[in-house]
Formats: C-alpha cells, structure tokens, sequence
C-alpha cells in the first residue's frame, strides 16, 4: 500500500544578503491555481509546480498583485529588509504532528 502525504506550501522569509531565515508562513489555503498564475514567468521545465524548486515574490511581482497578496497572506512585505520564496513541503500522514485544537480551552477555575 502506498503511504498517503500531506502537502503545505509556505512563504519563506530570508533576510537579505544573508542565509539567514526570518521565519515561515503557511500559505496552503491559496490554491494551487493561483500560484501557477502568479509564477508562469518562472516555470521553466518543472512538470508540476514545485517539483525541486521554489519561485519568488519580487518587487515587481508583488505590485502586480498586491491586492491579492495582501489580502491573502499575512504578512508586510518589506523589499529593503527581506527576500521572499513560495516553497511546497511533503510528509507522510504518518508524521504528522498535529498543529491546532479541535476545542476551545476550557473555563479558567476561579478559587
């Protein structure tokens, strides 16, 4: 039997002229569609998206659709300070950690 995966794309943050990543979003909720529509320019000979390769959030790109992307994705982008790319992880179901509550927390007990 084949293992199923899970699939989450993120916006990587790396602080420019460093190797030094800022920090990750998760930006799954945005389908895949759409990032084909944002990153043709840079597909080169990828038979999917994402295969072995992340695509980047210039400037330019950015102000072509900034109402998009602020809108969908929770960040400020700063262009002086950071440098973006949009990468896809994978892992089997069978690692995966869950990362949200199915609850509220309960009522704090006052003495």
């Amino acid at each position: 039997m084949t293992e199923k995966y899970y699939y989450k794309l993120y916006l990587q943050i790396v602080l420019k002229g460093a190797d030094y990543v800022f920090g990750y979003l998760n930006v799954s909720h945005i389908p895949y569609e759409k990032f084909y529509e944002l990153f043709q320019d840079q597909v080169t000979t990828e038979t999917f998206l994402f295969k072995d390769v992340s695509y980047f959030i210039d400037e330019e790109l950015y102000q072509k659709n900034k109402v998009f992307l602020d809108k969908e994705v929770s960040f400020t982008f700063d262009f002086d300070l950071f440098e973006y790319s949009i990468g896809l992880t994978g892992d089997p179901f069978s690692r995966y950690i869950k990362d949200y509550y199915e609850e509220l927390p309960p009522a704090i007990k006052r003495k």
